[in-house]
């Protein structure tokens, strides 16, 4: 019997407690750089951090496999990071728009838009959570842009996030 590691063990939280855990203290030194910086020079390092961050972890989702040459694989990919049991823990997602050209996922519940709102920090959440993904979008494939007209963290019912492929 393989025995698993201590690092790898269920740590037997809540979503919801590992989520907060995992942005409370970001937060936190945003509010601090807020006060020592200005709100606008703060987001703006909050901002790329979290872009220069995607992109790298971008980077690791796509280096086993082929750059995506349409947009079926790209739908593929983006279903798979949706559709895990961790993120399904973290969003319920609809496509009410699915053909060749474009996808929407309609999400209806969002665990970072709550847990951000918790911490009333809605407007550090859509800087460090929402936004990054249009700038993200081309690291997937050049040919994919990203629309969205309505969000959780900015309090509406809901997120609209069309991907097109051009």
């Amino acid at each position: 019997m393989m025995m698993i590691h201590k690092f790898d063990r269920d740590a037997n939280i809540s979503y919801a407690t590992l989520m907060r855990e995992a942005f409370e203290a970001t937060v936190k030194l945003a509010k601090t750089m807020e006060r020592e910086l200005g709100e606008e020079k703060a987001h703006e390092i909050l901002y790329m951090s979290r872009v220069e961050g995607d992109l790298v972890m971008i980077s690791h989702q796509l280096e086993e496999q082929q750059p995506i040459q349409n947009f079926a694989e790209f739908k593929k990919l983006m279903k798979r990071l949706h559709e895990n049991q961790f993120a399904g823990n973290l969003f319920t997602i609809t496509y009410p728009i699915d053909n060749d050209h474009e996808i929407e996922f309609m999400t209806t519940e969002c665990i970072l838009a709550k847990v951000f709102r918790d911490m009333c920090a809605e407007d550090l959440g859509e800087i460090m959570c929402c936004k990054p993904d249009f700038d993200t979008t081309p690291a997937y494939c050049r040919r994919v842009s990203l629309k969205r007209t309505k969000s959780l963290m900015k309090r509406d019912a809901y997120c609209d996030t069309k991907y097109c492929w051009k």
